[in-house]
């Protein structure tokens, strides 16, 4: 890779991106993953149906909990790029893959920003290695969820901050302000990276007397905004009724170990050093403490470097409050940190091009070796969780009658976008006091005991295990069990 860039000076800044979405599409294709990975992909590709119904002129579908919870920029994306022609899964897939090669690009262009003097060969050899080939920046490029282009629109922020800084101009901050909203519209959790950057410009505008820009910047941002208000009527304030920001805890930093709405969860390290995932972890670059023993003093010197590395603390401060460790929600901040370490790989490239070129690549080959092998340690499950939910899905068709009642949790989701022609019922969302005849059940004792304790889907469990007849219809992968549910002994 940094041979051909070398070889060939002149190729192109969004080389590197497009060579990224190449990637991914042939991948996805090769592991015949459909993008589909878990309760929010399946959630996410609801509300995109619902949008595009509303859009065609079908009454607004009954709102569910996922409607007040999760931002809606990415559903709604995936609906308007359906106004081409396309399916919705398909759509959907695409706007992540889209956003992979945004982000690249952006990337890259960050670089450049913050690092003029760079070489375009270290440029592309650090977009593709460290980030492209990053275990939850490809997972995330291949899945249908919103990490990827709440990420891109994080970096356009950045790139446009920079640009500002760069030319001294403030048109770019007007366009930061309004990709900004559209950040938090796609995830909400990025208005906690972006506020401090956002911050200073504005006080930074009112200190040199631009109050029309400042009042420009604030209605960009507005504009930005608007597809929430759209999108979750009525229910703007519900996203701080989430468990994970009103369970927000200092207290949180010290353990790993949390219940709440989301059951019993248990983690092997605390949230101080789960937020420390992006230097040193499989999902992302396990060789990365090697930059951060490269990097110099002067590195971290740069006004756009010290906006940015608060923007990291802050976003990483806020991570260790929450109730919950999920890689996905590092995924921003592992974007930053390249683009602050960044100097320590063009010195390292540089200097082993002229003076050990062999150690040079040596080390781009490790690099590279380890990041397939955390690919292949990532991407395993998602892959395997996906195949599971569609052989389950076409076990059942085979079993469940039009219109049959299904009660279930956990898979019930995912079986939802495969089965839309059953009525579904979560035991998650309420206790249900007592369950017809004839209806189903999916469930799986063993997995949920532990999590789920004293919580709705083990209460409702116990419910039916101990006063219904079940009768057994097919067992299903993983230890799941579709039963029959039969009428009480006492009636």
């Amino acid at each position: 890779m940094y041979a051909y860039a070398t070889r060939f000076p002149n190729i192109p800044s969004w080389f590197p991106a497009i060579l990224g979405g190449l990637i991914l599409a042939v991948v996805s294709w090769g592991l015949d993953f459909n993008g589909l990975y878990g309760q929010d992909a399946h959630e996410y590709l609801r509300q995109s149906r619902n949008l595009l119904a509303t859009f065609h002129g079908a009454p607004q579908a009954p709102v569910q909990m996922g409607d007040a919870e999760m931002a809606g920029g990415y559903p709604l994306a995936g609906a308007l790029l359906c106004m081409l022609g396309l399916d919705v899964l398909l759509a959907l897939r695409l706007v992540s893959m889209l956003a992979a090669i945004g982000s690249v690009w952006l990337f890259e262009r960050n670089l450049k920003l913050i690092s003029p003097g760079a070489r375009l060969q270290g440029r592309v050899s650090y977009s593709l290695l460290l980030l492209l080939l990053a275990p939850v920046f490809f997972r995330a490029g291949i899945a249908v969820m919103s990490d990827m282009l709440g990420l891109m629109l994080v970096l356009a922020v950045f790139q446009q901050m920079l640009t500002a800084l760069d030319r001294g101009s403030l048109g770019p901050l007007i366009w930061a302000a309004f990709l900004a909203g559209l950040a938090v519209v796609t995830r909400f959790s990025m208005a906690v990276l972006l506020f401090p950057a956002l911050l200073v410009a504005a006080l930074q505008l009112i200190r040199m007397g631009h109050r029309m820009a400042l009042f420009w910047m604030l209605l960009a941002g507005l504009i930005g905004l608007s597809p929430h208000y759209y999108l979750k009527m009525g229910l703007a304030g519900h996203v701080f009724d989430h468990s994970m920001f009103r369970l927000w805890s200092i207290g949180n930093f010290w353990t790993g170990t949390f219940e709440n709405a989301n059951g019993m969860a248990r983690y092997t390290l605390p949230n101080i050093l789960y937020v420390l995932f992006p230097l040193m972890h499989p999902g992302f670059c396990l060789l990365l403490p090697g930059l951060l023993l490269l990097s110099k003093k002067t590195d971290w010197l740069l006004p756009a470097k010290r906006m940015l590395l608060i923007s990291l603390t802050v976003y990483l401060f806020f991570l260790a409050g929450i109730p919950h460790q999920n890689l996905r929600y590092l995924l921003p901040a592992y974007a930053i940190l390249l683009l602050l370490l960044f100097p320590a790989w063009d010195r390292m490239v540089s200097y082993g091009e002229f003076f050990f070129p062999k150690i040079a690549f040596t080390l781009l080959t490790l690099t590279l070796l380890v990041q397939l092998a955390g690919n292949v340690y990532l991407l395993r499950p998602m892959v395997q969780r996906a195949a599971m939910e569609r052989t389950m899905a076409n076990d059942l068709r085979t079993v469940l009658p039009d219109g049959a009642q299904v009660y279930g949790f956990d898979v019930d989701i995912a079986l939802q976008s495969y089965l839309p022609n059953l009525h579904w019922h979560n035991l998650w969302t309420e206790r249900y006091p007592q369950f017809p005849n004839g209806a189903f059940v999916i469930f799986n004792e063993p997995a949920l005991r532990t999590q789920w304790a004293g919580k709705n889907p083990m209460l409702n469990w116990e419910n039916l295990s101990q006063n219904y007849p079940l009768s057994v219809q097919k067992t299903l992968p993983n230890g799941w069990v579709l039963y029959r549910i039969g009428t009480p002994a006492a009636e």
